[in-house]
């Protein structure tokens, strides 16, 4: 089985901007920049606009993610045991609050994994999405 080049957030992102309008030089651009990596071909792109439907995109996050849950499922075991115990423990003992002392430990820990810009970004996009309202919503509900 052959690994694709480029990782499926990488397409599904030139798709984004190729729908937003952008020309493929600068589409190109913002791939080096963003994911510091060589951009693939203007053709290549093409393809993918051509070729990729939601079943696709879908299928190929899914392959993603399983190449990545060893990895994810390895490095969450020892973190757990390791880092997100004794943070438990020790906010029981001096009286803090223990769920708390948890999130802060998992966010910290997603940053980590991360990198504080797309941990920045992913929390953005949340919230944004969480705090705009619906398209069945009125303004009366709102109110």
């Amino acid at each position: 089985m052959t690994r694709a080049r480029f990782k499926t957030e990488l397409k599904l992102f030139a798709l984004n901007e190729r729908a937003a309008g952008k020309r493929w030089p600068i589409i190109q651009q913002n791939i080096q920049e963003r994911f510091h990596v060589p951009p693939p071909t203007v053709r290549a792109m093409e393809k993918w606009g051509k070729s990729l439907n939601r079943e696709s995109i879908t299928s190929e996050m899914m392959k993603d993610v399983k190449a990545q849950l060893p990895k994810i499922e390895a490095t969450a075991q020892m973190e757990v045991g390791q880092s997100l115990f004794p943070v438990i423990l020790k906010a029981k003992e001096s009286g803090k609050d223990m769920e708390a002392a948890a999130w802060t430990w998992f966010f910290q820990w997603m940053e980590a994994w991360l990198g504080r810009e797309k941990f920045k970004l992913y929390i953005y996009e949340y919230f944004k999405k969480r705090e705009s309202p619906s398209p069945n919503e009125t303004q009366e509900t709102k109110l």
